[in-house]
């Protein structure tokens, strides 16, 4: 179905209005805005058909070179709007109208439509949108599932909104805590190729007229700079085949298993990184289980959700021993992954019943670590990159500065 983009005003108020709509051609669309919206059109142009960029492949087709991706960010906005109106009990197939008339991202938009018109077939929202897994992971079908099944669906957005605009919560803040140091670096590492590639030369050949001799250092940070002069796309080639051998070995599922093991026991760092993927298992499993998800569906959708293959490994144990009849706490205890705090809460929560709950408790409190670590670690990194910098012109200047001193007591 076509997207027209659309000027006008208010029929009643006279205030200007815009906005996108899709219908089955331009005067539908005008008869649709007129009858429907109160909206008397100015001008209205033909975008495209929906789902041009959806409908191929099962929606796979809506993430090639030059499409824009949907972010997190632009989803949970999406979910939150579709809760709102789906708890003011506007009709699904009017839900998904005007979620495709809010939408800015090209490819979210489309792809909406095209769902929009799956249901509007007689196909459940959680199949509809199955069919682009690019765009509604699991998590995301599996939950509408619950709540189209259970008549809750408006409650089953509003959880799955929450759950969205905390992980890009979480996601923020961590870029925030890499933002500082990532900067301090590239800095730091133009300073250094500045001094190397333009001062140390000039001075080398001072030295080299004068004829004074130079310690051993010195000659190595000469060497050096040489070497960048004649030499230095070898550095760029040696940092891209550093990348994609990092990037081939961590793709690889032994790989993959050794980089997770690395972060999670990494110094400073792994405790934040365990704690924040613990963090996304509990909150992940909450709301699955409120939304009347079944356990072992959960567990199957959670250890996908982590993003780290031990504790995958273990949620998937412990999935297969939920089955056999046995307890998730004891399973999760004998890993020696999981804190103790998490055991002992979803032992308590599976003794009284209240398992969501204190999911949803260890989630929060977590998250309050999660949050006090990253300011802290953020406190720390500052004077840890300062002192780097430091480091790095004592050493390079004072590699120069010993043989000046040598040149103005020959000049004396």
């Amino acid at each position: 179905m076509p997207i027209y983009s659309y000027k006008g005003y208010d029929a009643g108020t006279g205030a200007n209005r815009k906005g996108k709509v899709d219908a089955e051609s331009e005067r539908a669309a005008r008869q649709h805005l007129r009858q429907k919206q109160k909206i008397i059109v100015a001008d209205i142009k033909e975008e495209g058909p929906a789902s041009s960029s959806t409908k191929s492949s099962g929606g796979s087709a809506s993430f090639s070179l030059f499409t824009p991706r949907v972010s997190l960010a632009e989803l949970s906005v999406m979910v939150r709007q579709f809760a709102t109106l789906q708890g003011a009990h506007v009709p699904l197939d009017e839900s998904l109208k005007a979620l495709v008339s809010q939408m800015e991202n090209p490819t979210l938009r489309s792809t909406l439509a095209a769902v929009k018109d799956s249901v509007s077939e007689g196909k459940s929202l959680a199949d509809s949108s199955a069919a682009y897994p690019g765009i509604f992971n699991n998590l995301y079908v599996n939950m509408v599932r619950a709540g189209e099944t259970s008549g809750t669906l408006s409650t089953v957005l509003l959880r799955l909104a929450d759950f969205l605009e905390y992980q890009v919560t979480i996601r923020g803040k961590i870029m925030q805590a890499m933002m500082y140091p990532t900067i301090m670096i590239i800095a730091s590492l133009a300073i250094v190729g500045f001094l190397v590639v333009f001062i140390v030369p000039k001075l080398a050949k001072v030295f080299s007229n004068m004829k004074v001799a130079v310690p051993w250092y010195t000659q190595a940070l000469m060497d050096f700079s040489e070497f960048m002069q004649l030499y230095w796309y070898t550095i760029p080639a040696m940092a891209l085949v550093i990348f994609f051998t990092f990037r081939g070995w961590k793709s690889s599922e032994k790989g993959a298993r050794q980089w997770d093991v690395v972060q999670i026991k990494a110094p400073v760092v792994g405790s934040v990184i365990l704690m924040v993927a613990v963090s996304r298992f509990t909150k992940t499993l909450s709301t699955l289980l409120s939304s009347g998800v079944p356990i072992i569906q959960a567990l199957d959708i959670t250890k996908n959700v982590v993003n780290n293959k031990v504790l995958s490994e273990v949620i998937e144990q412990a999935k297969i021993e939920v089955q056999e009849g046995n307890s998730l706490a004891s399973c999760i205890n004998r890993s020696g992954v999981f804190p103790g705090l998490v055991t002992h809460m979803i032992a308590t929560g599976e003794k009284t019943g209240e398992l969501e709950q204190m999911l949803a408790h260890v989630a929060k409190a977590y998250d309050a670590e999660v949050e006090q670590k990253i300011a802290k670690m953020i406190t720390l990194i500052e004077p840890i990159m300062m002192l780097f910098l430091l480091v790095i012109a004592v050493v390079v200047i004072g590699a120069m500065v010993m043989p000046m001193m040598d040149v103005m007591k020959q000049v004396r």
